[in-house]
């Protein structure tokens, strides 16, 4: 039986945002309908040119208009950030409340699926005003990215084969990975906005095996047994010394375990950072005894 899981680990800045909330720089504080659970920032609504309370709502105001055939800039609201973030949030980037003013904005989903919004956090000295477009973080459409990968957990291959009941104390084992674009990799995406691209690639760099015996393997991606090729693998195998039934009374087989991780490197914007993911799939092995009957032909 061979059975994947599928481990997300990633998380995308996409927030639902209340409706009917307009945000004007310059008008005193209203209360905030909706506010983000983990930092305590007021979520504000994403409007396009023209919906909002006024000109000043949208960031493109006051910007010159791309001209025909031009693809339109996001539209995106932003606003002082209501409660101020902690001071050991890295948006303060060592400096303190009294240098300046953390704003939010919220934007469409850079994706363009039109199916959320993104929302980030940007520091400006004092007298440097209101933010005109948003600084788009790189991180944030690394995410989105890398969010975008089809990513699979690994295609285990093995000799004998998972389940089967040919596997022999002694024998060795051989183990690999099939090679495909969503099992191993390389993967590309890119994510943009505002003018910033975002591409991340992926690929395998190690499997780790649980051989269920309490012994682990630590692999590339293996080589494939070859029909009649004698000896233990390569770069990827292992040898039982004790049988199934040890574990599962009966003679049940040994649990095994393939953890693929994924090293994700990013660039764009500036900046370029690496991310790793970790996926797994299960197989079993049954594993016995081979007993040899010696006769010498006497009575």
């Amino acid at each position: 039986m061979l059975t994947s899981h599928r481990v997300v680990l990633l998380a995308v800045a996409v927030f639902t945002v209340c409706g009917g909330l307009d945000v004007a720089i310059a008008a005193p504080p209203v209360e905030c309908a909706q506010r983000d659970a983990q930092t305590g920032i007021c979520l504000v609504q994403a409007t396009s040119p023209g919906q909002g309370a006024g000109g000043d709502n949208d960031v493109n105001a006051g910007m010159e208009r791309p001209a025909v055939g031009e693809p339109s800039p996001p539209s995106c609201t932003r606003a002082v950030a209501d409660p101020q973030p902690w001071i050991g949030h890295p948006v303060w980037a060592g400096n303190d409340p009294e240098d300046g003013t953390v704003w939010v904005f919220t934007c469409p989903d850079p994706a363009g699926s039109g199916s959320g919004l993104w929302t980030g956090l940007i520091f400006l000295s004092n007298g440097a005003g209101a933010p005109g477009a948003p600084t788009v973080d790189p991180r944030l459409l690394a995410q989105q990215a890398i969010a975008s990968m089809a990513l699979n957990a690994p295609d285990i291959g093995m000799a004998p084969p998972p389940a089967s009941r040919s596997g022999l104390v002694g024998l060795p084992v051989w183990m690999w990975v099939e090679r495909t674009a969503d099992t191993t990799g390389p993967v590309q995406a890119s994510a943009s906005a505002g003018g910033v691209t975002v591409t991340a690639e992926a690929r395998v760099s190690q499997v780790l095996w649980n051989m269920g015996d309490g012994h682990i393997v630590t692999c590339g991606l293996g080589t494939r047994y070859v029909q009649g090729t004698e000896g233990p693998s390569p770069d990827c195998g292992h040898v039982y010394a004790q049988t199934s039934s040890r574990h599962v009374p009966g003679g049940g087989p040994w649990p095994i375990t393939a953890t693929s991780t994924w090293t994700i490197t990013w660039s764009g914007g500036g900046l370029s950072g690496t991310e790793t993911l970790e996926l797994s799939s299960s197989a079993e092995l049954f594993v016995g005894e081979l007993h040899v009957l010696n006769q010498d032909g006497s009575r």
